[in-house]
């Protein structure tokens, strides 16, 4: 019983910790995409 729920915290802290740098990682990219956007603008 114990070292299933330790398998299962640990599953939990995976997702957890894929879901966070997941996030992160879409945050970059919008990030990027909205910094070239008005670098487009301005030349034209």
């Amino acid at each position: 019983m114990t070292t299933e729920l330790f398998w299962q915290g640990l599953e939990v802290a995976g997702f957890g910790l894929a879901g966070v740098f997941g996030a992160l990682i879409a945050f970059y990219v919008i990030v990027i995409l909205l910094g070239k956007i008005p670098e487009k603008n301005n030349e034209a």
